[in-house]
């Protein structure tokens, strides 16, 4: 049993009574976990009035090796994202966002990286940024991070139609059959760009979207499954589609 301090973002939350919580909590040390707040819904708490999906705050917690259910015992609220709850597209976004994080990573596994990046892109969408570009963005540092970077290296005879295999992780050679998806060669450059500077290029908003769109769908395939929240932000997807 072991008491920790840490900074967090809380990516989901139930009630548990009239008075305390049950949340699931991105730490930038302790990774994902989750905990019981007891009492967090009082007026007079530790929990600076709750723990609230989607804000950033200090946490203590009691993590126990015998249970996967941690003890939070203090929550000081540090930063909210008001524009994630006024904006509809930046609200789905950031969901979709908090749902890659519970659905990629393991419990308990620090990815610091990852946690700075969801930091990064809600404060984009904060600062009037578009939401198709932190998306993007929190979608490949994802896919690094977690060692599934694709595969897009461009040969110099490729033309401007690619294809790209989920289970290849990449481009591969070859015209479109069943399991390859076609895609434009300007999406890829606009990924290489990103892999090479971390940032997009001055782009067109289709090709940003068309970029991210297929990094959601390549995320779907790593998972498995197809999120709720991904049918919100990308619904062409819906239903596997591609």
């Amino acid at each position: 049993m072991a008491t920790v301090s840490d900074q967090a973002i809380c990516i989901r939350h139930w009630d548990f009574s009239e008075t305390s919580q049950t949340v699931s909590l991105f730490g930038r040390e302790q990774g994902v976990f989750r905990g019981i707040a007891k009492g967090s819904r009082r007026e007079k708490s530790n929990f600076s009035g709750g723990v609230d999906l989607l804000t950033l705050g200090d946490v203590t917690a009691i993590i126990k090796n015998t249970t996967d259910l941690a003890t939070v015992t203090e929550w000081g609220l540090n930063r909210v994202w008001w524009t994630i709850r006024r904006d509809p597209v930046a609200n789905r976004s950031a969901y979709y966002l908090a749902d890659c994080v519970g659905r990629m990573l393991e419990k308990r596994d620090p990815h610091p990286g990852v946690f700075d990046g969801l930091v990064a892109a809600l404060d984009r969408m904060e600062a009037g940024d578009s939401a198709d570009k932190a998306v993007l963005h929190f979608q490949w540092l994802l896919l690094l991070e977690t060692g599934y970077k694709p595969k897009i290296e461009l040969n110099p005879g490729s033309g401007d139609t690619l294809s790209f295999s989920a289970r290849e992780g990449g481009l591969v050679e070859g015209e479109s059959t069943s399991g390859l998806w076609r895609v434009r060669r300007s999406t890829i450059e606009l990924l290489l760009g990103l892999d090479g500077s971390g940032m997009v290029a001055e782009s067109d908003g289709q090709t940003v979207h068309r970029a991210s769109r297929l990094l959601a769908a390549y995320l779907r395939e790593i998972m498995g499954s197809e999120p709720n929240t991904m049918r919100l932000v990308f619904p062409d997807l819906a239903g596997g589609r591609v």
